[in-house]
This record gives structure tokens, sequence and C-alpha cells, in this order.
């Protein structure tokens, strides 16, 4: 759009002028001081300021093995400020196993049977691993007459039409579930050393807390530390409670929580964050966590190797999709070059108008201190031209420095 305004005013002055030195000292003159004024003030040099640059940075980061679907979203990240990211599957492994089972009025065995009950046809990987610990045990499967599943919650079934709930405590508790207060004590031990309390209800009776844990990915912490140099904000989004979050976020060094999210409210805190004026960067690698990627200026979907959620006949495409959290660090280098790069460039074209236009309109005046033809002026734009391309070669693959 502004190279189409300056061309514009380009077309418009040379109009101007050369109707006025047509009038006063002929076509001839006027054709040529025309064309002088037409090239010199023309914005050929400001339309060669980013093009190369953004050829290379995106052929820098296919080099990275990433893909980038949004050509814009490079520049918007050179400007992020705030990185906010996922707890499950992405600080931690992923392996998660069942710690704790603390039953109330229920034995262990019955407590683990209803909550893999619950869970048989949940989509969410703590809800497999709940079923797949029982099967594992030989314990008892009950058939389910209804279910529904709570992305960020928890799940609900009907079995001999009780209703059955185990998930988030906070969430079980706010559908009406009495909990005693030696459960809330256990919840709150438990989320304390870093574990993923599930609290079980059989109607509207709280019957115990099904714990699971996983470890923390040793690489997590280098690449918070290397986003924390970069003087980068981070932030954390989960649906863990936030005395469970809290503890991962004082083992990371994580400067913002947000606990206790459905797919909806962490979406919701990215938007607080841009309404602030942040530029807020996503990185994810579940489905749950689309809806904060796509409200987010850039998102980052990590794929690690494995089929994403998104297919190619899908008309979402987030801006990057990377096999590592760490190839972010990377492409916001190549982003940050590109950047500076495309703004060299345009301050080389600034100043090609500075240096060409002043001489041109000089030209006006019937005895001109210098003289500046066509040719001149042409010759100035190809070279101003082969400076800003010359300038953007510099643009490629640029490995985050290591502090």
């Amino acid at each position: 759009m502004r190279i189409k305004l300056f061309f514009l005013l380009d077309l418009i002055t040379t109009a101007i002028f050369s109707t006025y030195l047509f009038f006063l000292r002929g076509d001839e003159t006027a054709f040529s001081v025309g064309l002088t004024i037409l090239i010199a003030f023309s914005p050929i040099c400001l339309a060669l300021t980013s093009p190369l640059v953004m050829i290379l940075s995106k052929r820098a980061v296919k080099f990275e093995q990433s893909k980038i679907n949004n050509s814009s979203a490079l520049l918007t990240l050179s400007e992020a400020d705030l990185v906010a990211m996922p707890l499950n599957r992405f600080l931690t492994d992923g392996d998660y196993f069942v710690t704790d089972l603390i039953p109330e009025g229920l034995s262990q065995s019955a407590l683990l049977s209803f909550a893999a009950t619950a869970e048989q046809n949940s989509s969410h990987e703590l809800g497999k691993i709940i079923y797949k610990t029982a099967l594992g045990r030989g314990l008892k499967i009950q058939n389910i007459s209804a279910f529904h599943e709570i992305h960020g919650c928890g799940v609900e079934a009907l079995v001999n039409n009780t209703t059955l709930r185990i998930g988030n405590p906070d969430w079980v508790k706010a559908q009406g579930v009495s909990v005693s207060s030696s459960l809330l004590t256990k919840i709150d031990q438990l989320a304390v050393h870093g574990k993923t309390p599930l609290l079980l209800s059989l109607g509207n009776m709280a019957r115990g807390i099904v714990a699971m844990k996983d470890a923390v990915k040793p690489e997590s912490k280098e690449f918070v530390s290397m986003l924390k140099r970069k003087k980068l904000e981070t932030m954390l989004l989960t649906a863990s409670s936030r005395k469970t979050a809290r503890n991962f976020a004082k083992n990371f060094s994580l400067d913002g929580i947000k606990a206790g999210l459905s797919p909806e409210d962490k979406a919701r805190e990215v938007q607080i964050q841009r309404a602030k004026g942040r530029t807020v960067a996503v990185i994810a690698n579940e489905f749950h966590d689309l809806p904060a990627l796509v409200n987010a200026d850039i998102s980052f979907l990590v794929n690690e190797g494995e089929t994403t959620f998104l297919n190619e006949n899908d008309e979402i495409k987030l801006d990057f999709e990377i096999p590592s959290p760490e190839k972010f660090l990377l492409i916001r280098e190549i982003a940050m070059k590109a950047a500076e790069l495309i703004k060299q460039n345009r301050r080389i074209a600034y100043l090609s108008w500075i240096l060409l236009v002043p001489p041109a309109l000089l030209q006006i005046l019937e005895n001109p201190p210098i003289f500046f033809p066509p040719i001149a002026a042409g010759a100035g734009v190809l070279i101003f031209s082969a400076i800003i391309l010359a300038n953007s070669l510099r643009a490629g693959r640029k490995k985050a420095e290591q502090d």
C-alpha cells in the first residue's frame, strides 16, 4: 500500500512539473526534466527493501527443518516480548504415570476402576493413561450410557444412572460435588509436590483422588533459560491447579502463570495480554491449545516429528511449524536479522531520495547550478538499488547465540 501511494505521488509530482515546463519552456525540456523527476522520485529502491530479504529468510527457516505458513509473521516475531506455553508434554515429557490412589469410602481398586470407566472414551492423555493402567491391573471397566468431555476440566459419564466425574478438582467441586476436608488437604499436598491430582465423584459426593506425575524435560529448562537470556518474558498457560503450576513455575523460573484454564480461557488470556500492548508468541504441541495458538500474534506448532493435528486441507494455518521448541529461538534470530536488514534498506532508500530528488527538482530552473539529466537519475537509482540488493543478501540462517 505504501509503495502504491509513493508511485501515485511520483506520477502526480512529475505531471505537475512537466505541465508547468511545457507551457514555460517547451515540450523537449518538459519531457527531459519530467523524466528526471519521475526516475529520481520513483519508489523503486523502497520497493526492493524487503522482497529479497523475505525470500532468503523464509529459505533459512526451511533450512531449520521448519515450516512457515505466514510470511508477515516473521517480522511480527522480531517484535515479540512475551512467550506463552503449556505445561503437559511441553515442559514435561508427557510420560505420565499414576503415583497415588487415595480413596474415600472405596478401595483403591474400585477407585481406579471407576476412574477408568469414566475415562474410557477420553481423548486426553491423562485419561488414556488411567484407562490403560486399570486394564493392566485387570480391573473391571463398566459400560457407560453417556459421556461428555470438557477440555481442560475433565469428563463425566453416566453409569447405572449415576453420574461419574473425574478431573480438575475445582471443576468437579463447581458441579455441586461435596468434598471432605481430608480430600481437600490431600489435593493441596499432592499439588505442592508437583503432582496432578484428579478428583473422582459418584453422584454428588467425592470418592477419591487419582494423582499423576511426569518428569520434567531437562532440555525444557535450558529452553526457558535461553528465552530469559534473550529478554523474553515467559508465561505458563495450563489446566493444572495453581499449586501444581506454581511448583513448575518455580523450577523453571517462569515470569507468570495462569492455571486452571480451559482451552477457551487460554485464548482469553492471550487476548488480554495483546490488549495490554504485548506482542505474544504462543508455542504449543496439542490440539487443546489450538484456541490459544489461533489468538496469538505469532503461533508455533511443535510437532516433534509426529503427525500434527492440522492436515493440509485444514483452513487453519498456524504461522510456524517446528520440530522442537529450540527452533523457536533460531527462527527468532532469523526474524530479527530480517527486520534489521529491512530497516537498513529503507534508510538507504530514503537516502536515495535525499541525494537524487533535490538535483532533479533544480532542473526546473532556467539555469540550474548542476546538470542532472535522466540518465544520471537512472544511474543513481541503479546504484542505490544495487546497494540494497547487496545488503539483502546478508539475510540467511543465523544460529541463536549462546550466552
